[in-house]
């Protein structure tokens, strides 16, 4: 048992340092971001060998060591049943036709130039946009607070790069997260069109993001109050799948906790 604690300090820390090396740009962001939590579990996994070794599980009584797996067990169970919703967004059929289609930013690098990850997005939302010329785009993403621009001011002109005409494309730059992505973007879209919120949030609309994040996003528009919501699910590259699923399991259940406590968020009104 004391060397599987070792080689899980070693992956999980191994895990972490191949993010940060994968991510130079955005280091701050992915240094104080979700990927900490796996330099923490290495931590962890070294502090259980360590107890192990010098046999302190002995120590401590039956009574803590019951409570202990069976709050494991149940954040696991919690964990896998909120994966589920995660890994089963409602994906947009080949024969739909949409009016808008909104991008979600991801983040970009300390000198204003996309991730990987959000490339694949909007190269996804390009995709789609050329085969469905009567659809209007939104890219949306406020500065951070490690960005040196609004990441929408970096997303417009790379989907322009890949063929999309310039008018096509709206720049919503004020949101800070995935809540502000849709409500700035439905106002910006009846601004745009001459229509009212309400004809806005009736229209059948993509949301385009990577794997991961689809489902919450879905989630998270249909709350705001937009009723014909499809999903275009960008592939997340190799290296940040399990970072990126497991911090969005931790997203999802902080989602249902906001919703239960709150009821929030809630729809948008004119």
């Amino acid at each position: 048992m004391r060397k599987l604690w070792l080689l899980l300090a070693f992956l999980f820390n191994a895990y972490f340092i191949a993010i940060q090396i994968a991510s130079p740009g955005t280091f701050l962001a992915t240094i104080f971001g979700y990927s900490i939590v796996w330099f923490i579990l290495s931590i962890v996994c070294i502090g259980m060998y360590l107890m192990d070794r010098h046999n302190l599980w002995n120590k401590i009584s039956d009574r803590l060591k019951n409570a202990f797996l069976g709050l494991s067990i149940f954040l696991l169970i919690i964990s896998s049943l909120n994966l589920m919703f995660i890994v089963h967004p409602r994906v947009l059929p080949k024969d739909e036709k949409v009016d808008y289609v909104i991008v979600l930013g991801g983040g970009i690098t300390k000198d204003a130039e996309l991730t990987q990850s959000v490339k694949k997005r909007i190269s996804k939302a390009a995709e789609y946009l050329k085969s469905q010329p009567q659809a209007i785009a939104v890219v949306t993403g406020g500065k951070g607070p490690f960005s040196p621009c609004a990441e929408a001011d970096v997303l417009k002109p790379y989907l322009e790069s890949l063929g999309i005409e310039g008018e096509r494309i709206l720049a919503e730059d004020k949101a800070k997260d995935t809540i502000q992505n849709f409500q700035y973007s439905a106002r910006l879209l009846a601004e745009s069109q001459g229509k009212s919120l309400q004809e806005i949030l009736e229209s059948p609309v993509a949301i385009v993001t990577s794997d991961f994040h689809l489902a919450r996003s879905e989630r998270l528009a249909k709350r705001i109050g937009y009723q014909k919501i499809y999903g275009i699910a960008s592939k997340t590259p190799p290296l940040f799948i399990l970072n990126g699923y497991g911090r969005e399991i931790l997203c999802y259940i902080k989602l249902n906790l906001r919703i239960f406590f709150t009821g929030k968020p809630a729809k948008m009104v004119e």
